[in-house]
C-alpha cells in the first residue's frame, strides 16, 4: 500500500506544480486573482491543494475565479476533476490491497484450523495408550487405516 501511496503522492505533487505554474502565468495580469489565490507558485500550489484537492470552499473559489477569468475557471475545474480522480483511485487501491491481505490471512487461518482439527481427531484415534502421545508403533498403524491415509493425503 505504501508504494501506491508514494506514487500517487508524487503524481499529485507534479500536478499541483504544473497547474500552479499554469495559473500563475494565466492570471499574472489579473490583480484580483493574483492577490487572492495565485501570487506565487508555492501559494498557488497551496490554494490548489486546499481548494482543488480537498474541495474546501470550492464554490466560493470557483465563483471568484470565474468572475475574473472564464478560462481560468475551466482550467481550475479540470484540475479538480484530475485531482479528485487521483485521490479516489489511491483510496480505492489501498482499500483493495487491505481487503486482499485480510482475505489471505483469513484463508490461511481457516486452513490451519481445519488441518489442526482433523489431525487432532486422527491422533486421538491412534493414541491407544491414552498418554496424549503417538508412539512410533501407533503412527505406523496409520498405513493400515484407509481413512487416516486419505486424511493425511488431503491435508498435504
Amino acid at each position: 500500500a505504501i508504494r501506491s501511496v508514494v506514487f500517487t503522492f508524487c503524481l499529485s505533487l507534479t500536478m499541483l506544480y504544473l497547474f500552479a505554474i499554469t495559473f500563475r502565468q494565466l492570471v499574472g495580469g489579473n490583480e484580483v486573482l493574483s492577490q487572492l489565490y495565485f501570487s506565487s507558485v508555492p501559494t498557488s500550489m497551496y490554494n490548489l491543494f486546499i481548494h482543488g484537492t480537498f474541495l474546501d470552499s470550492l464554490g466560493d473559489v470557483v465563483r471568484a475565479i470565474g468572475a475574473q477569468s472564464r478560462s481560468a475557471a475551466v482550467i481550475f475545474w479540470i484540475f479538480v476533476l484530475l485531482s479528485a480522480l487521483t485521490v479516489m483511485n489511491m483510496l480505492i487501491g489501498i482499500l483493495c490491497e487491505v481487503v486482499s491481505s485480510v482475505a489471505a490471512a483469513e484463508k490461511e487461518a481457516i486452513l490451519v484450523n481445519f488441518v489442526k482439527e482433523k489431525m487432532q481427531k486422527l491422533f486421538s484415534e491412534l493414541d491407544e495408550s491414552g498418554d496424549g502421545r503417538v508412539s512410533r508403533e501407533e503412527f505406523l498403524r496409520i498405513l493400515e487405516k484407509r481413512e487416516a491415509c486419505q486424511l493425511l493425503q488431503d491435508v498435504g
